[in-house]
């Protein structure tokens, strides 16, 4: 009985021997180190610039963590040989530069949206410098940003002088009306603008009718369901056999001499009787060099023999075509039927307005066709063939142009 209880009251004496050396034996938990680059790096280098997406961006926190933690490992076995007192400074200050950049993070991964630039060096920063990563990266994307929006203000700049330095300044159009609809036009109106040579007034002559007739229909204006034939043939001198077509070459070309002495500058619809050029066409000719008059030649005929005098014709005020030129056409109508008779001595008749003739609807410019007199009319059929009396025929249209000039345009 004596051995059983000095044993037992060895025991407890054992116990509280063993139980410090157990507490010994038993490893302590270290702290997490921190990568020493983290503690003792002042001043990060600059970051490099790429073009990632935006996807890697956003994933570059996650891949930071996972060096960051590959790190920690492999330098935690060095760290465990510090002493407590220099683990627990760390562990202290590791807590706060994470809570800085938890967070930096946070707001770092609302403003990465806006860019696909800088993946890398953000890569970089996020595990080394993640205190400093937020200040950098807002300067880098507005700087990044703003460099490129002046580079495109400047591009767009540049363009825009580019191309205001190549325009060419177009033709100045003839009057139009700006309630008058676009109905279409003659073919010949695609052409490229006559170019003049210098200030002198444009004059368009056009010897009427030609050599042979077309027959075929063409709107009487732009956008006209009436047709009418594209070009006839002309009449003929009851005497002289004259064919109109010749006559009105002949008064054109020296109409042409007279107006060219006068200081205007000239161009003939036709040079020669063997053409094909409809009515239409010919308007477009004027058109197209956007002519301060076009002349248009032609001599009458008449089942009544005895008829003569001359004549001019306009569009009336309601034309559907160019009404907007009827107040023009009428004052070049009147002065050249003034100055014709006056330097002819023909018989005057009077200005006709009618919306019968195509080649008066597709003008775009101030027209006039003057009927210069009857072929039917012996007499007059040959003074209109004489040689004399056809340079009066010009110089008064020649003064009747000068005057629509002169006094109509100066009212």
């Amino acid at each position: 009985m004596k051995l059983r209880f000095k044993k037992i009251a060895i025991f407890p004496i054992v116990l509280s021997l063993l139980l410090p050396l157990c507490s010994c034996g038993k490893p302590q938990e270290m702290p997490k180190p921190i990568k020493p680059t983290t503690y003792y790096s002042e001043t990060p280098s600059e970051p490099s610039f790429d073009s990632d997406t935006d996807s890697d961006l956003q994933t570059s926190d996650t891949d930071s963590n996972t060096k960051s933690s590959d790190t920690d490992t492999t330098s935690g076995n060095s760290e465990k040989k510090k002493n407590n007192s220099s683990d627990t400074q760390k562990l202290e200050y590791r807590r706060e530069k994470s809570s800085d950049s938890d967070k930096s993070s946070s707001k770092t991964t609302s403003s990465k949206t806006t860019s696909s630039k800088t993946t890398s060096s953000q890569n970089t920063s996020s595990s080394l410098f993640p205190n400093t990563i937020v200040t950098r990266t807002f300067t880098v994307e507005d700087d990044s940003n703003e460099q490129q929006n002046q580079s495109q203000n400047e591009t767009d700049n540049s363009s825009q002088t580019t191309s205001s330095e190549v325009r060419e300044e177009p033709v100045p159009p003839a009057p139009i009306d700006p309630e008058q609809p676009d109905n279409g036009s003659a073919d010949t109106d695609t052409e490229e603008p006559y170019q003049r040579t210098g200030g002198k007034r444009l004059i368009v002559i056009d010897a009427g009718h030609q050599q042979h007739a077309n027959t075929a229909q063409e709107p009487i204006g732009p956008g006209a369901s009436e047709t009418k034939m594209k070009v006839s043939g002309g009449t003929q001198g009851r005497t002289t056999g004259l064919p109109e077509y010749e006559l009105t070459l002949q008064l054109a070309l020296k109409l042409q001499a007279d107006l060219e002495s006068r200081g205007y500058e000239v161009i003939q619809v036709r040079t020669e009787n063997n053409v094909d050029i409809s009515n239409s066409e010919r308007s477009a000719i004027a058109n197209n060099a956007h002519a301060d008059a076009f002349i248009r030649i032609h001599a009458n005929g008449s089942e009544n023999s005895a008829q003569n005098g001359a004549m001019t014709l306009c569009q009336t005020p309601n034309n559907p075509y160019n009404a907007y030129l009827y107040n023009d056409c009428k004052a070049l109508s009147t002065y050249v039927l003034d100055e014709l008779v006056n330097a002819t001595g023909c018989n005057k008749e009077y200005v006709w307005e009618t919306d019968t003739m195509s080649g008066i609807n597709w003008s775009k410019v101030p027209v006039t066709i003057v009927e210069v007199g009857y072929m039917t009319n012996p007499q007059e059929d040959l003074r209109m063939a004489n040689d004399e009396n056809q340079c009066k025929i010009t110089e008064g249209i020649a003064n009747g142009i000068d005057r629509f000039f002169n006094e109509y345009y100066n009212q």
